[in-house]
């Protein structure tokens, strides 16, 4: 994990993350520049928190000053307490545990960053549980680099205890299986797959899942399209993101639903919904994900693409 300290609340709102409006989001501000980090690193704040979600490897090579890592296991539920399933998110009390670790407390400034796709999955989860002070690193550890900004090799301790009290605030946030399954009136909302191609169209079976193939209603909606191709952890302009949306027949009307093989990517996809001005309550992720729903074999799927995936819309 990366966690990094900054200045007082006055200073984050006048360093502002990326400003509302930036790249065109209706909330832009739920993104911050690297430009804005690094003043806010720079002053040293010790209200500010840096998360980097990456893994051992990734955070070795050089993590952005003063950040803590956080993994994926770092947050994710025992597998014998979500019948069997793993990747699905730790409880209130466990996740309590992790952010007071880290130092946060209830006041603290928090900015998520990673190098292609775990930082949404913990603004999610931070979000989900009540925090709402939280950003994400537009462009993660590449874009820093780019800008000339120095890392650390070392990893950096916590100063202090944090009291930070995890509660279920945004309970739509998260979904499971039985409301998946309610979907397939799709009037009561539409289901958007994440994975890459070959995974929807039960070609490649990844390593957790149990069958290969798409749930029959979900519509296929690779992350990456909403991610700039030469930089996995950047977002494309707002207007990209919307056109995006429009030929992939997004209705503002319904509630989305979102899945991937294990809820991560599929919080890119939530994110920029969420970026784009989408409201809170109609946005939900399915938490167990592709894992849960292959290992159910009483639930339908479909192993073959009758359509055309949209890997290459953009």
């Amino acid at each position: 994990m990366t966690i990094t300290l900054v200045l007082s609340i006055s200073t984050w709102a006048s360093a502002a993350p990326a400003k509302p409006g930036y790249k065109g989001y209706a909330r832009g501000n739920a993104l911050i520049t690297p430009k804005e980090l690094k003043a806010l690193i720079d002053s040293h704040d010790p209200k500010l928190v840096v998360i980097a979600a990456e893994n051992e490897l990734e955070y070795r090579l050089g993590h952005l000053p003063g950040s803590f890592k956080v993994d994926r296991p770092d947050y994710e539920a025992p597998a014998e307490t979500q019948n069997g399933i793993t990747g699905n998110l730790i409880d209130a009390a466990g996740f309590s545990k992790l952010a007071q670790r880290l130092g946060i407390n209830k006041d603290s400034k928090v900015v998520v960053y990673d190098t292609k796709y775990d930082a949404t999955r913990l603004w999610w989860a931070i979000y989900y549980y009540g925090k709402t002070d939280v950003r994400v690193l537009d462009g993660g550890v590449k874009a820093w680099k780019e800008s000339g900004y120095d890392t650390d090799l070392l990893a950096a301790e916590p100063k202090h205890t944090g009291n930070f009290v995890a509660k279920v605030a945004y309970p739509a946030l998260r979904v499971d299986t039985p409301e998946i399954v309610a979907l397939s009136d799709q009037a009561k909302g539409q289901l958007w797959d994440e994975r890459d191609t070959k995974e929807f169209c039960g070609e490649e079976l990844k390593k957790g899942a149990y069958r290969k193939g798409h749930i029959p209603w979900g519509k296929h909606a690779d992350w990456e399209l909403f991610k700039r191709k030469d930089n996995k952890a950047e977002w494309i302009p707002a207007a990209e993101a919307q056109a995006l949306l429009h030929r992939l027949g997004a209705d503002t009307k319904k509630h989305q639903y979102f899945f991937c093989q294990s809820g991560v990517r599929s919080t890119q996809a939530l994110f920029t919904y969420y970026l784009l001005g989408w409201s809170l309550d109609k946005l939900h992720n399915y938490d167990s994900s592709w894992i849960g729903w292959s290992k159910d074999h009483a639930l339908p799927i479909v192993n073959s693409c009758s359509e055309p995936a949209v890997a290459g819309l953009r």
